[in-house]
């Protein structure tokens, strides 16, 4: 079995900064200032010592586009106890908002603030260290928390990804259980990692909410332990978060974080994003040759997202 080992989390420091300052793109809270070990200490110092369930989640541009046409995914986002930004984008919204925040409302406003953004834009191309904070993805997350969870003992359940069928050499088809493929090459990738469960044969509607947590609260009793420290749920954006949020209540997880789809990357259905792609702050260059059946969201975090957050940033009660 091979293992898919993401290279780029070797790049990741694992200092530890916790200057988080939370500011809002389009109305969608974001949580900036902090690198992997800022988040990794947050969430192992702070979510994972109360008894409350928490909700983490990797807002990408993709996340604050929808979010403008679903106000109840905007407030699960919004009153999480972590939104980290997932993505470049995200990065360059924060500091063009930034900028154009100072500058006078007036009739040069519209030109001013396009200038700024176009700028921004060109010199993503001239510099790699346009951005110094760093994006903390769900991939990447998931990544470490079973890197820890090999080291410290936490507990972890898989839910969701597709459930497929898989053809055999002697042509006979059966079920392939994505989380389930996604945990044993983790399990294979972090020796000693405590991956309570996995199952991606439950429905993300209602219908299935009740079957699904029985199943997560027989794997806990199996298990013989009372509370899961990460429950990591893949059922795409939107979907995944509302599920969290009717059932953080009916499970005992402390920390839950939307994965999207993290478990394809695990198993290799998708490849992650070159370095050199990283670098030049191409990633949806990338995803675009890889995953051309994705034009259509892609096409939201490039261009309909700097779009929408030029305009909104028009509309500001900006000084």
């Amino acid at each position: 079995m091979r293992v898919f080992l993401p290279t780029r989390m070797l790049e990741v420091s694992l200092r530890y900064n916790r200057i988080m300052i939370s500011k809002k793109i389009m109305d969608v809270r974001v949580d900036f200032g902090l690198n992997m070990g800022g988040v990794l200490d947050i969430i192992e110092n702070k979510l994972l010592k109360d008894e409350k369930n928490h909700i983490v989640c990797t807002t990408n541009p993709e996340f604050i586009v929808d979010a403008q046409s679903d106000d109840e995914f905007k407030e699960i986002i919004n009153q999480s106890s972590l939104s980290t930004p997932d993505g470049v984008g995200v990065l360059y919204a924060k500091k063009y908002l930034d900028r154009v925040e100072k500058y006078k409302k007036n009739f040069f406003l519209p030109f001013r603030a396009f200038m700024c953004g176009a700028w921004l834009g060109i010199s993503t191309f001239l510099t790699k260290k346009n951005i110094t904070e760093e994006r903390i993805t769900g991939v990447d997350l998931t990544y470490k928390i079973c890197e820890e969870s090999s080291k410290k003992n936490y507990s972890i359940f898989f839910l969701g990804g597709r459930q497929k069928k898989s053809v055999s050499k002697q042509s006979q088809t059966s079920d392939m259980d994505m989380s389930t493929e996604a945990a044993n090459r983790i399990r294979k990738l972090y020796p000693g990692v405590n991956i309570i469960g996995s199952t991606s044969k439950f429905n993300r509607g209602k219908i299935d909410d009740n079957k699904t947590v029985e199943y997560i609260n027989k794997c806990m009793e199996e298990k013989g332990i009372d509370k899961i420290d990460f429950l990591f749920v893949a059922y795409n954006h939107i979907h995944q978060e509302k599920w969290i949020m009717r059932n953080k209540d009916k499970i005992s997880a402390k920390v839950s974080i939307g994965c999207g789809g993290t478990f394809n990357y695990i198993v290799g259905n998708y490849t992650l994003t070159p370095s050199i792609y990283i670098k030049n702050n191409l990633d949806w260059l990338y995803r675009l040759m890889t995953q051309p059946w994705r034009l259509k969201r892609i096409l939201k975090a490039f261009p309909i997202f700097p779009m929408k957050v030029y305009i909104s940033s028009l509309k500001r009660d900006i000084k």
